[in-house]
């Protein structure tokens, strides 16, 4: 998940993948390489996920008791709304690469700014409007510019 940035709980890949494994492995050949089979079968599990969390969501199913129990890295680390949680994920999955990554370096590998603009694919600025993008969609409070330039009086 660090690789694609896909904001998933990670019991419910797990599971997932187990799943995807045994359905494959008495229907295929034996891999070559293992690893790559075993990583191709957990892509494949979080393909499903974000499909099966997009379908739900379209399908406007809100979420029983029992689902919310899928979802507690958002809802106890994040503290968002159990019943807006699976909104909130989709529409986070459904970002562009640079956001998810911008969320995942800040804030769930915590690390540095500097850092991130250092060996990331943006500017201080770029990387501010990434993250803004993905807080945006957990409902997350964000401002209409960098801190420096509020404090200037300045609004993008």
């Amino acid at each position: 998940m660090r690789e694609v940035w896909i904001l998933l709980e990670p019991d419910r890949v797990t599971s997932r993948a187990l799943g995807v494994c045994a359905n494959a492995a008495p229907c295929e050949d034996p891999p070559q390489d293992l690893a790559e089979w075993t990583l191709s079968k957990i892509d494949l599990a979080i393909e499903q996920l974000v499909h099966a969390d997009r379908e739900a969501e379209s399908a406007d199913l809100g979420l029983s008791p029992e689902q919310d129990v899928q979802f507690p890295l958002l809802t106890e680390s994040l503290m968002l709304d159990p019943a807006l949680v699976r909104t909130a994920s989709v529409a986070f999955n459904a970002l562009d690469p640079l956001p998810r990554r911008a969320f995942f370096e800040l804030i769930v590998e915590g690390r540095e700014v500097a850092d991130c603009v250092e060996k990331g694919p943006w500017d201080a600025d770029g990387l501010y409007a990434a993250i803004q993008t993905a807080l945006g969609t957990l409902g997350l409070d964000v401002r209409s510019g960098p801190p420096e330039d509020q404090k200037q009086g300045k609004r993008k």
